[in-house]
This record gives C-alpha cells, structure tokens and sequence, in this order.
C-alpha cells in the first residue's frame, strides 16, 4: 500500500485517477440516496444547488471530473518527474479527502436506522 502511495509512475497516476473518479461517482450516489432520506444535507458549498435537481448533480459529478481526469492524464504523459511527483502528491491528497468523504457517508448510511426509530 505504501509503495502504491508513493509510486508516481504514470500507470500508478492512471489507476489513482481511476480510483479517484470512482470515490467521486459514489460520492454523488451516496449524497443523493442520503438527501433523500431528509436527515441529511450537502456540505459542499458548490454543490448545494446543484443536488436540487438530481439529474445536474449526476452530470456535475460524473461527467465533468471523467473529462477533466482525462485532460489532466493526457497532459501529463510527457510531463517530467518533478511534474509526476507533484501530481501525485496532489492526487494523493484527492485521495484521502474522497475517502474520508466516503468514510463519513458510510457512517451516516449505517447510523440512519438510529434516526428512523428517533422520527
């Protein structure tokens, strides 16, 4: 895991964008099957009018960061290894930030009965 980490070769980048986009799609699921239940609200700034219709969210989360992810791969390719190991120091901290995003809608996923049997 630690080698996965720090490796910044451009296939490692390839599957961290792949993982990151990945955390990014359920991220969008996980919020609108959570806003859907009443007891939660979107923390995003950004993203609070765009939850109000389920359909923009999709696309904002899901089709914006594919296109983006793969401007960013194609632009990195040629990139120098000071570049790859800034990209990936970057994506590393991507990372970590949509795991925890996902870690927390885990939790609140698992804690919905609690609030249900509260209601």
């Amino acid at each position: 895991m630690v080698t996965f980490i720090k490796n910044y070769s451009l296939v490692t980048i390839r599957k961290k964008f792949i993982l990151l986009y990945l955390l990014n799609v359920s991220d969008i699921v996980c919020t609108l099957l959570l806003l859907r239940t009443g007891l939660f609200a979107e923390m995003n700034i950004l993203m609070v009018k765009a939850v109000q219709n389920p359909l923009a969210g999709m696309i904002l989360k899901i089709a914006l960061p594919a296109i983006l992810l793969f401007y960013l791969y194609v632009r990195i390719k040629d990139s120098n290894e000071a570049d790859l190991r800034a990209t990936n120091i970057a994506i590393n901290i991507s990372l970590t930030l949509y795991i925890l995003v996902n870690l927390s809608h885990l939790v609140w996923i698992a804690l919905l009965p609690l609030f249900y049997h509260m209601v």
